[in-house]
């Protein structure tokens, strides 16, 4: 069979059609709306989930810091991880989601045994208050003389013990004492109220070096006030049963940047 041999110029390959500089504009303002859009969702989400108290913030504010220390020209460039955290973050929220609806398909009718009040560490304690505990950074003294002290309701949620129905979040620890038992200075401090509450009774509370504070209520007497200097150990009050209670004892709280914590941990750690 004859073929043409002639040579023939090289065709030339159909050249791409490139977009055109304003629908480049246009593309970038999409992706930067996405990324603001996304990010605002996702802020949305950790700031619910620091109101709840859920354990998944703490994970992402560990990563999205890790990331925003990468060095980069812009907030939402990509070399700065900034793009790569919220892709990450909700992908992790999303599978949190499914975990909690799965836990939600499968949950049983509560029973006499199971509606009973759960231990805080399950459930999201309410704004002001924490779930975890806290160890401050300088050393305290136990609230009560040694021997004395005892505890009879810690830190979280309970039926009302002056109405025996209802649930409430307990917000400090309960030490059993004597009425007249001498209350102690934690730390070193100075006292920022020292006066009458409806619910505390009788209370003080102490500002100490670095911001945290203690709060001891219920009390008969107040042996300080307001704007005064205290030393650890120093007797600050006696123990009462004013205030809403059923008996003598004294309510200890621990805050933290102005947030209450459990303070069971630094009591055991007390000296």
């Amino acid at each position: 069979m004859w073929e043409d041999a002639t040579p023939k110029a090289p065709q030339r390959e159909e050249e791409m059609p490139r977009p055109h500089p304003r629908q480049q504009e246009r593309q970038g303002e999409y992706v930067l709306l996405a990324q603001i859009v996304l990010s605002l969702l996702l802020f949305g989400f950790l700031y619910t989930a620091k109101f709840m108290d859920w354990p998944i913030y703490r994970q992402f504010r560990t990563e999205f810091s890790t990331a925003m220390q990468a060095p980069g020209p812009a907030v939402f460039a990509e070399d700065r991880g900034f793009l790569k955290f919220t892709q990450q973050a909700c992908a992790e929220l999303w599978q949190s989601v499914r975990q909690v609806m799965g836990k939600l398909c499968v949950e049983e009718p509560a029973t006499a045994e199971t509606a009973r009040p759960v231990h805080a560490a399950n459930r999201a304690a309410p704004a002001g208050s924490s779930n975890e505990s806290y160890l401050p950074p300088f050393s305290m003294v136990f609230p009560l003389p040694e021997g004395i002290g005892a505890g009879t309701s810690g830190y979280g949620w309970r039926i009302n013990p002056v109405t025996g129905e209802g649930e409430e979040f307990h917000t400090g620890a309960d030490l059993s004492a004597a009425e007249g038992t001498p209350v102690l200075a934690a730390a070193d401090g100075v006292v920022r109220m020292a006066g009458t509450h409806k619910s505390y009774g009788n209370y003080i509370r102490i500002l100490h070096k670095n911001g945290d504070e203690t709060l001891y209520a219920h009390m008969q007497y107040l042996y300080v006030h307001a704007g005064q200097s205290v030393r650890q150990g120093q007797v600050i009050g006696a123990s009462g049963q004013t205030g809403n209670v059923t008996g003598p004892h004294l309510h200890f709280e621990l805050f933290h940047e102005g947030i209450r914590y459990d303070p069971s941990q630094a009591l055991e750690n007390a000296v």
